[in-house]
């Protein structure tokens, strides 16, 4: 009988049990739901590249390459053009920059006004001089530019860094015209190429310069 009594008590000790756990069990908070994830806050659109900016990006080596002759013939006239461009002995320049006035006059009726620019920074601290007809008469820093009135009539132009680029242009009176100093690195200092720029964007690269303050050394 005794035995009889433990059975049934072990039993129902038993069924206890297993109805406790299952109560446990559903009580049991659910597991949090699995958190959404997060929407990568939207990336700005890119802004489109200033104008500013793509105009201080340095000249490609297609923008810098000087034309090479194609015959004998053009060979002798580019030399004739540097021979009337450069003078024959290299004159050194103080040069500063204004940045307080910003002179931009018109061409008289009777001469042709030049502009000489150069719009960026690249090699800022290396000189660019120019020289007319054989005569130096200024030179450039980074964001520089300077001015002449010239008769009207075919000149020769001769820009000088570390290299020299030549141009002859035939000049109208009463006309304005804008020569840029294009700049690029070269083995120890800038590069230059001389180009003849159309009306509107020499504004627009003139606009962003200061105007250069350069004296011959003596």
């Amino acid at each position: 009988m005794r035995t009889l009594v433990r059975s049934c008590l072990i039993v129902t000790l038993s069924l206890l049990a297993v109805l406790t756990m299952a109560r446990l069990s559903a009580q049991e908070p659910p597991p949090p739901p699995e958190q959404a994830a997060k929407p990568e806050p939207a990336k700005p659109a890119d802004e489109p590249k200033a104008e500013e900016a793509a105009k201080e990006a340095e000249p490609t080596e297609e923008e810098m390459k000087e034309e090479a002759p194609a015959t004998p013939a053009d060979q002798t006239k580019k030399e004739e053009i540097e021979k009337k461009a450069c003078p024959a002995v290299d004159v050194g320049f103080r040069t500063d920059t204004d940045k307080t006035t910003h002179p931009t006059p018109e061409p008289p009726p009777d001469k042709a006004l030049v502009y000489i620019v150069r719009p960026t920074m690249m090699g800022n601290k290396i000189q660019s001089k120019l020289a007319v007809d054989g005569q130096w008469v200024g030179a450039n820093r980074g964001h520089n530019y300077f001015f002449l009135t010239l008769d009207p009539g075919q000149h020769y132009f001769c820009s000088k860094a570390e290299n020299r680029s030549v141009l002859a242009v035939s000049l109208e009176a009463g006309k304005t015209y804008f020569l840029e100093q294009k700049i690029k690195m070269g083995f120890m200092k800038a590069r230059n190429k001389l180009a003849l720029l159309r009306e509107e964007e020499g504004k627009a690269k003139l606009a962003k310069c200061h105007p250069s303050v350069s004296q011959p050394k003596k």
